[in-house]
């Protein structure tokens, strides 16, 4: 996994790392696969992210905030990747932000340095992360990218790019799992195994909403 997968897994996850992915199962389609949810709502995952580690004055007051209005402000969320960014650039690590069409940043990095290892360009992204991006990434990550609450990703991402009309009953969720997660044949990207667009900005859109990171090269 590249450097920008590693740091965008980390700003994704954030806080929900620390969040067991069952805290509500029930299945509300005996048609369909089983529907796994995170929490039974997203006030849920604001307060365990007030009680979890790193808290500091800004992430504390977006988070109290959010609490009472029961959503992220996206001024909030930009305000914590706007710290993010020069906390990166102040440590040699810059990164460019592209934001999607659902209000979500993709990271960009750079290239290690000659003789940097990634524990050490991770670390200094962790520490970033601290008080900006930490709790807020997730949280609004999973606010605007997976609203129903859902705990498998990929099942996230499928039902919002069959929202968004680039896949359809033809393409199942089943097929797309393993062509996101499986090797396929020879000289065959994942591009190849899909129907759509993965670096197009709607797919996008839905892939870092869920979790998911795919870049070119």
């Amino acid at each position: 996994m590249a450097f920008r997968d590693h740091l965008n897994c980390i700003l994704a996850i954030g806080m929900l790392a620390f969040v067991t992915p069952t805290i509500a199962a029930c299945s509300d389609n005996t048609n369909g696969p089983e529907r796994v949810y995170i929490a039974n709502n997203f006030g849920e995952l604001i307060e365990e992210s007030l009680s979890g580690p790193f808290l500091q004055e800004f992430d504390r007051g977006v988070l109290e905030r959010a609490k009472v209005a029961g959503r992220i402000e996206q001024a909030d969320y930009d305000e914590a990747y706007s710290r993010f960014e020069q906390c990166m650039r102040a440590v040699d690590e810059p990164v460019t932000l592209k934001k999607l069409s659902n209000g979500l940043y993709k990271v960009e990095t750079t290239p290690l340095s000659p003789g940097e290892s990634l524990d050490s360009a991770m670390d200094k992204v962790t520490e970033c992360s601290k008080g900006t991006t930490f709790h807020i990434a997730g949280l609004y990550g999973i606010q605007q990218g997976n609203p129903k609450l859902l705990a498998n990703p990929d099942q996230v991402a499928y039902e919002c790019l069959e929202a968004k009309g680039l896949v359809s009953s033809d393409f199942s969720l089943e097929e797309f799992t393993e062509a996101m997660t499986k090797p396929g044949n020879p000289g065959q990207s994942t591009q190849d195994r899909v129907p759509f667009d993965l670096y197009e900005d709607e797919a996008q859109a839905c892939l870092v909403g869920a979790n998911m990171s795919y870049s070119k090269g």
